[in-house]
């Protein structure tokens, strides 16, 4: 467990980490290769289970908000069920704190037990980039059950196109950085129009400090306690 500088969370929690993605932009593969072979990184960014941190989040008592497996992604193809079930089954054993999943998978959100999907304290999302992305993960999270659903527009690379984000409940937003990649006002066009008031007002728009000054929305569904 770590406290974290991530605008939308108190907490990271990584019992697995690593990911086969091969994203260009990715922070934490480059952070796994620096300390490769070191006790946090002892095979890089080759995804591992690390069943020795699954009740670090009882250690904290009070209630927080956790991104689980920051530096990986829990649901990949190559992740097996039973890391998922460890997982799972840890944050709810410790139902104070509130649990932020994220995948580029989000299909395999639907393979998950529906005792897990009916977590109120648990939050499912998954990370559009570009209009492909768009088109091809978020009718995934409009399947669950519950509807603890949220996007996570980032690094938000280009105008994700038209967006049905009915069921959806939070969106996020943040831009590229090192290199830095300019989010316009015709990229986040979409998502505004999706989320403002009065066409779906329960959608919560969060603009991390990565956006443009003029993008100011911060409402989140979920307390933090920074």
């Amino acid at each position: 467990m770590n406290k974290t500088a991530i605008e939308w969370c108190d907490y990271t929690w990584n019992p697995v980490t690593g990911c086969k993605h091969g994203c260009p932009y990715c922070y934490a593969r480059k952070i796994a290769e620096r300390f490769k072979g070191s006790k946090a990184w002892p095979q890089g960014f080759e995804p591992m289970f690390h069943p020795e941190r699954l009740l670090d989040q009882r250690k904290v008592k009070n209630p927080q908000t956790i991104f689980v497996c920051s530096m990986a992604d829990l649901f990949g193809e190559w992740v097996p069920n039973s890391w998922i079930n460890e997982v799972m089954l840890a944050a709810k054993g410790a139902s104070r704190h509130t649990y932020i999943f994220l995948t580029k998978n989000p299909k395999r959100y639907l393979t998950i037990p529906g005792d897990y999907l009916g977590q109120k304290n648990f939050w499912f999302g998954t990370s559009v980039t570009n209009q492909y992305d768009a088109d091809q993960r978020i009718h995934w999270l409009q399947r669950l059950p519950e509807g603890n659903a949220f996007i996570s527009f980032e690094p938000l690379l280009e105008n994700p196109g038209h967006l049905d984000l009915h069921d959806i409940k939070q969106v996020i937003i943040g831009a590229q950085t090192n290199p830095s990649v300019e989010v316009t006002p015709e990229m986040i066009q979409p998502i505004g129009a999706a989320t403002c008031p009065g066409v779906v007002p329960s959608i919560k728009m969060f603009c991390k400090d990565s956006m443009p000054s003029w993008a100011t929305r911060r409402e989140l569904c979920w307390e933090l306690h920074k």
